[in-house]
């Protein structure tokens, strides 16, 4: 019988995944989130369950200011020398007839002059239409702080933190006013229009099954009292 041998997944190789955990604390910039876990930390919590997230990320794009010939020459200039300088300092380690330093400004002297030659061509070939220096990052609209244990303590501590977005709003109190409400008036207050009626007058003239029918004896009184009047 042949044997299978199954390879195990190497967790270093894993698809990233988002955290696990509770959001108890937002702020707008990281550095808020990072003194806020700082304070965590200071208080004795373990900070091993807290994961700080960057959410609704935007590439923002600085810019510098304005590229002309002239800076693309100079920025090729330097880093041809720099470039250069090293690679004349290491031919001068190989190289016993001459010293090193005349390797080495040779190399920056010939550096320079490439590197110049070859910004200047290839800002050329862009035929003007990125004529401005800039650089891009990363940001977040806003780190959320979210922690895999001890929830509670965590969410209570960071309620002092200075930038939490995760505070409980105040409740607001609702004022009594001692005059006419907007949509009505009060039982107590004196009517505007009309009479106000008691609960059990309103409550009579709002039944419907009740009616002046007099009794029974009086409409047969009544009736006999008519034939003798024709008499």
């Amino acid at each position: 019988m042949s044997e299978r041998h199954t390879t195990r997944p190497n967790p270093r190789l894993q698809v990233p995944m988002m955290p696990s955990g509770t959001e108890v604390a937002s702020y707008a910039s990281y550095l808020e989130a990072q003194a806020a876990v700082d304070y965590l930390s200071d208080s004795g919590f373990d900070v091993k369950s807290i994961t700080i997230v960057g959410t609704d990320l935007h590439l923002v794009e600085r810019v510098t200011g304005r590229l002309t010939t002239g800076r693309v020459a100079l920025s090729g200039a330097s880093s041809g020398a720099l470039w250069g300088g090293f690679m004349g300092l290491m031919v001068s380690f190989a190289s016993s007839s001459a010293s090193a330093s005349l390797w080495v400004f040779a190399g920056m002297g010939g550096g320079a002059l490439a590197g110049v030659v070859m910004s200047v061509l290839l800002y050329m070939m862009t035929g003007g239409q990125r004529d401005f220096t800039s650089h891009s990052q990363v940001v977040a609209s806003r780190y959320a702080v979210l922690a895999a244990a001890d929830v509670a303590k965590a969410f209570e501590l960071l309620q002092k933190t200075p930038g939490n977005q995760r505070r409980p709003a105040p409740r607001r109190v609702r004022e009594e006013k001692d005059g006419p409400t907007e949509y009505g008036s009060r039982p107590d207050e004196k009517p505007r229009f009309g009479v106000r009626l008691s609960d059990s007058s309103a409550a009579e003239s709002s039944d419907p099954g009740q009616s002046t029918v007099a009794p029974a004896g009086e409409s047969d009184e009544s009736e006999n009292e008519a034939p003798n009047m024709k008499e």
